[in-house]
């Protein structure tokens, strides 16, 4: 519930609590309710918290006892690399052989796979495509799927929503990401105040003005680049001759608009994820 600009997915989180606490109020001796959780399509841009979010709906699930988990860990995160039509579906089997990793000692994995579908979303017609949807529905008792995409347009989740819903149940969760603002009231909440600092006004504007800059930018990565700015304002304030706990505009020059540092911000590509899949440890529940 702490989480920033994921309305939504708190709103997902309410409900299935709702489902949790009927079932148990309805439930019967001896009955089983058939009321499974459907799949979920969650749709946020880049960098706009989805592996924290994946990792925290998997422990709350196994809190809540939801969902039965087994295996090395309770969620995974992987991307689904494009196929041609023409060649092997090789993804469907690297797939298969993660959930069975995953299993380790035990028969089956049970937990949340976390899938990136980022390559698909101009085939999801495609044959592959749609086995890939057959496995996933095949494994819905084990595995509950998260698919995911960066795009918002409307016409690419349109037709992503009616290739999923013809082979899987699935329900579609939007993640807000917050606008300048909220994310320089995030910055002195999370990085400022715990050191006793504080942005004075002139800052805050400052500081909105340059990170609508960065936003725009074709590299930026979401909450991973507000931290790697945090950390570097941080740092140059401490490397500066600092004598009051407030931070003025002037001591943030080097970080307006219009400064080195924002270019390179902009242009900079270091942001890009690598293919393939992450298996979070148990500290990551912690």
């Amino acid at each position: 519930m702490e989480l920033q600009g994921v309305d939504q997915f708190k709103e997902m989180v309410q409900r299935l609590k709702r489902v949790q606490d009927n079932k148990e109020k309805f439930s019967l001796p001896g009955v089983s309710l058939p009321v499974s959780l459907p799949n979920y399509l969650w749709i946020a841009r880049r960098g706009g918290g989805i592996s924290t979010c994946a990792r925290a709906f998997a422990e709350f699930l196994y809190n809540a006892r939801i969902i039965d988990f087994s295996g090395k860990g309770r969620h995974f995160e992987y991307t689904l690399a494009y196929i041609a039509p023409d060649a092997f579906f090789s993804e469907l089997t690297r797939l298969n052989n993660t959930i069975t990793e995953m299993a380790g000692h035990y028969r089956y994995f049970r937990g949340v796979a976390c899938i990136n579908i980022d390559q698909w979303t101009e085939h999801t017609n495609d044959l592959h495509f749609y086995k890939f949807l057959d496995y996933i529905a095949s494994n819905n008792d084990k595995v509950l799927a998260i698919l995911h995409v960066s795009s918002n347009d409307k016409d690419v989740v349109k037709t992503l929503e009616a290739s999923l819903s013809s082979r899987i149940r699935c329900q579609t969760v939007r993640f807000r990401f917050p606008n300048a603002n909220e994310l320089v009231e995030l910055i002195e909440f999370k990085y400022f105040k715990q050191l006793g600092f504080r942005l004075a006004d002139d800052a805050k504007i400052l500081l909105v003005d340059s990170i609508e800059r960065i936003i725009d930018g074709e590299h930026f990565n979401g909450f991973s680049t507000i931290k790697q700015l945090a950390n570097d304002i941080l740092f140059s304030l401490f490397e500066s001759s600092i004598s009051s706990y407030e931070v003025s505009a002037n001591m943030l020059v080097e970080y307006n608009r219009e400064s080195a540092y924002v270019r390179r911000m902009i242009t900079s590509g270091k942001t890009d994820k690598i293919i393939g899949f992450d298996i979070p440890t148990e500290e990551h529940y912690k």
